[in-house]
């Protein structure tokens, strides 16, 4: 079950156009920059175990969602 920082999360990269780097997700979410590295590592391995048709990506310092 997710918790709210990640749904919270996914709402935010969900409609990014670009990606958001962790200190801004931070700020958002009034969480650590570390926690949402945590967060976002555990997302994406989520995502990958369960075969999506999209992943979470770390680019240019930043995250976003993209199709796998």
């Amino acid at each position: 079950m997710a918790t709210e920082a990640e749904r919270a999360l996914e709402a935010i990269l969900m409609v990014a156009d670009e990606a958001v780097p962790p200190h801004l997700l931070a700020q958002i979410l009034e969480i650590s920059p570390a926690r949402v590295e945590e967060l976002c590592a555990e997302l994406s391995a989520s995502y990958a175990a369960e075969d999506r048709g999209f992943l979470l990506a770390r680019i240019g310092g930043g995250y976003r969602f993209q199709s796998h």
